[in-house]
């Protein structure tokens, strides 16, 4: 290998090396943490409602929901599934119930702090 060959893998490695650096060791140290909602609808007609809630437990437990918040909003709910979802929100302190009329106001919150 001639010189000019040498220092041309050199300077790219090193160019690499601090793409690397950048992308991502200093992003881990900022926690830099981009905010994800997942959002599920409320409907009277849904009738696998608390098979959904479990399911939302058991990932929530097992720490692989990546959403840090979940909305529950309510179109046209029955009383017994407002009910399972206000338990679910006092178990899990990352799930809220709203309204639509509070959709706005709620995703600019947790995308915008």
């Amino acid at each position: 290998m001639e010189t000019p060959e040498i220092i041309a893998i050199i300077v790219v490695a090193v160019t690499a090396a601090a793409e690397l650096i950048c992308l991502f060791i200093f992003s881990k140290l900022k926690n830099k943490i981009y905010p994800l909602c997942c959002t599920v609808p409320l409907y009277a007609e849904d009738k696998e409602l608390s098979e959904r809630l479990d399911y939302l437990s058991i990932l929530i437990e097992d720490g692989s929901l990546i959403a840090e918040t979940i909305l529950f909003i309510d179109y046209s709910a029955s009383t017994e599934q407002l009910k399972l979802c206000s338990e679910f929100c006092q178990r899990y302190h990352s799930a809220e119930l709203i309204i639509p009329a509070e959709i706005e106001e709620k995703l600019k919150k947790i995308c915008f702090l």
